[in-house]
């Protein structure tokens, strides 16, 4: 066989067996579109609607929880009323999630001290070659040019000052009969 067509096959058998590409990429694109409460925003606030996982709507804190659940990840590790965005590594600890610096596909990445004293949290969609990510996210504080209480996807973004929650997915409950 051709050199090529090896590391073609290699890749396609690392596909198929651990449902990850090369580098961290997944082998299907992570469910990033549907949130709920998106025809409330940008109108929501702090203090506008405490949605269904305990967070405020429109805020970064309440897309990932959705990005979460709705990628079939764990979510019964949150605590209500400590879930500010510098926070989560935290209580992520407390529920024995791994924690750490590296971006993964499905991660949750974190910068407690942006948008001080809240944080910010984003759901990570890609990792590239080069060690920088894209992340899916609401409410990236103002501050970095863009427009609170709304949607964004950003490319490339640098890791650095970052933690990552490694949150597992959901396991497929048995039926008892």
């Amino acid at each position: 066989m051709s050199g090529r067509l090896t590391c073609s096959l290699a890749l396609a058998l690392t596909v198929l067996l651990t449902g990850t590409a090369a580098h961290g990429e997944a082998a299907s694109d992570p469910v990033v579109y549907g949130y709920p409460y998106v025809s409330r925003c940008p109108g929501a606030g702090f203090a506008d609607k405490v949605d269904r996982w305990g967070m405020y709507a429109c805020n970064c804190t309440s897309y990932v929880a959705w990005a979460l659940q709705a990628n079939r990840q764990r979510i019964d590790w949150f605590v209500p009323g400590a879930m500010d965005a510098r926070n989560w590594p935290h209580v992520a600890r407390l529920a024995h999630l791994p924690v750490g610096t590296q971006p993964r596909v499905g991660a949750v990445a974190v910068w407690p001290k942006l948008a001080r004293p809240f944080g910010h949290v984003a759901y990570v969609t890609r990792v590239r070659r080069d060690g920088t990510m894209d992340v899916s996210e609401y409410n990236l504080p103002s501050a970095s040019g863009y427009a609170p209480f709304v949607y964004d996807h950003r490319v490339a973004v640098a890791p650095a000052g970052a933690e990552f929650i490694y949150v597992p997915r959901v396991r497929p409950r048995a039926d008892r009969f």
